[in-house]
This record gives C-alpha cells, structure tokens and sequence, in this order.
C-alpha cells in the first residue's frame, strides 16, 4: 500500500509539474509576451519608463528559462507561489489561504448533496429501467447534464430570486467560509446550481453500473436461492456497483472546482473562482498558476482517495504491492 501511495504521488508530481509549465508558458503567446501584464498595468501611461519599472519589479524582462525555474523552484521547494500583479497584500499563498475555505465549503456541500440525491436516484432509475418514472428522470438529468454553469446559475436566479421565494441572489460579502452552516439562505442558489450539474452525471453514472451488475451470474445465483429484492440490491448489487462510481467522483472534483469558478461569478461570491476570472480580465498570470496549482493538487489527491477508497468497498481489488 505504502508503495503505491508513494508511486502515485511521484506521479501526480509529474502531472503538476507538466500542469505548471504549460500554464506558465501560455503567457508568452501573447501578443507583449511576458510583458502584456506591465503594458496592461501601465494603463494610459504605456512609457517605457513604466514597463521597465514594472517588469523589473516583477522579473518579467528575465529569460523565459530563468523566470520558469525560479518559479518551480519557489513552488516546489518553498512552497512560494510568487507575487500578485494586482491584490494587496501580494503574496499568492495568503490570498488563496483567504479564498480556498470558500471555495471548499461550497464546493463540499454540493458534492455531498449529488452524491446523497444521485445515488440512490441512479439505483432507482436502475431497478425501474425502461419505466415511466426512468424516463422521466432520464430526461430530468440529461438536461442538468447538458446545461452550462452559467445558464442554469441565471435560471436560478430568475426562477428562485425574481419571480418565486425571493431567495438572496448572492451570498453576503465579507463573511466567515462556514457562514453557509449559520446563515444558509444566502448560500441556497449556488449550492443547488452546483449540485443540480453534478446530479446528472453521477445518477447516469450509477444507473449504468447498478444495471450492469443486475445481469450478472451471482444476482441469477442470489434470485435463485430465494433472496428478497432488498437483499439482492442492497447486498449483492450496491457495493459491486459502487466501484466504478468511486473513481467517478475522485476523478469529477476538479470539473466541481471548474464549475465553482463559472458559478461565483453568476453568484458574485467571493472564492477561487471570482478571483480566477478577475485576474484573467486583469492578466494577473501569477494568480491564475496559483489556482492551476491549487485545482491540479486536488485533482491528483482525489484520484489517489477513489483508487484506495477502491480497496476498502470492494475486497476483490488489490493494490499492487498488497497481498494478493
């Protein structure tokens, strides 16, 4: 076990690593290269006395090479993710440590509340195939499935904020990250916007694993012995049918956290994603990479949960390493 952990985690290593130096590098594809952040910064003042101010402060007149391995260096060994063009204070690290906890709790709500609703929806889509109410509910999930962020943050708010419940249409400013637990209202419209386009892939998800596993052998076996329906489902169909969906929802957290990004901004709440799109408008690249780092991280640790989550629902997997 010790030594897949340790293998899988030189290869998220790899991944971040590959991660970083394409994001770092899109930069210069643009049309100043690295110098657009201090040609957009200087504004109406675009002297060259200005850009080389800027530049040198930052070190963006520096070779590509150069800038690239003082970067990693930071990241990797002092755990330094360089300077904001735009915020006060500037230090990347302190302002994620402000907008992350955000981010998370919100992102950990919707993702508790799909998998509580999708799961047994998708169970029960599986064990009323091809009936009116899998119809209707395949319907249902396509279309949250299907629905951009934004479309469905904006019906949200038209259906739930203006015309019915006159729900709050943002989370308060300036709050704690676990005011979502004291003062929920304001918090309702973003949570069911994320939780609404994660439910349509998980239930399909199950719906497909829960009928696969319906035909196979040991339910023919199970039925044959006279076992109930309870018991075949709950005993011999969920935990066979959850392997699969496990690696589903480690590999999705870095599509919630994408989906995060698109719902703050509709939402106007303050988290990674408002500070994300806030900086792409004001080519603040260092906080973009900060985010990048941030969502890759997850991405690697969730895959890494899903494979050792594997193990401990289903015994038949082994790890390699592990006693076969």
């Amino acid at each position: 076990m010790l030594y897949y952990i340790g293998r899988r985690l030189l290869q998220g290593f790899f991944v971040l690593l590959l991660v970083l130096v394409f994001t770092f590098t899109l930069p210069y594809f643009l049309p100043h290269g690295a110098l657009n952040a201090a040609y957009f910064n200087c504004a109406e003042h675009q002297t060259k006395a200005c850009i080389d101010t800027f530049a040198n402060t930052y070190g963006l007149n520096q070779p590509y090479f150069q800038r690239l391995w003082h970067y990693l260096w930071g990241v990797f060994i002092h755990f330094n993710l360089g300077l904001s063009f735009k915020d006060s204070p500037p230090q990347i690290t302190g302002i994620l440590r402000v907008y992350i906890p955000r981010t998370f709790f919100l992102a950990l709500s919707a993702f508790i509340l799909a998998t509580v609703v999708a799961i047994p929806l998708g169970i029960y889509q599986a064990w009323r195939r091809n009936r009116p109410a899998d119809y209707w509910f395949t319907g249902v999930t396509f279309m949250m499935y299907a629905t951009p962020p934004f479309v469905l943050g904006f019906l949200m708010l038209d259906a739930f904020a203006i015309h019915t419940f006159h729900l709050p249409d943002s989370p308060p400013l300036g709050v704690h990250p676990w005011a979502m637990f004291t003062d929920p209202k304001g918090f309702i419209l973003p949570v069911l916007t994320l939780t609404s386009l994660q439910i349509g892939s998980y239930s399909r998800y199950m719906r497909s694993n829960v009928i696969d596993v319906l035909v196979q052998d040991y339910i023919r076996t199970a039925r044959a012995k006279g076992c109930s329906p309870r018991q075949i489902l709950m005993r011999h169909t969920f935990r066979n049918a959850m392997t699969s969906i496990v690696t589903v929802l480690g590999v999705s957290i870095p599509g919630l956290l994408a989906g995060a990004v698109i719902t703050e901004s509709v939402f106007n709440y303050p988290g990674l994603g408002l500070i994300v799109v806030q900086a792409a408008q004001d080519f603040d690249t260092m906080v973009v990479l900060g985010v990048t780092v941030v969502v890759t991280v997850m991405a690697v640790l969730g895959n890494l949960i899903a494979d050792i989550s594997l193990v401990f629902i289903n015994p038949r997997i082994r790890i390699m390493g592990t006693e076969k």
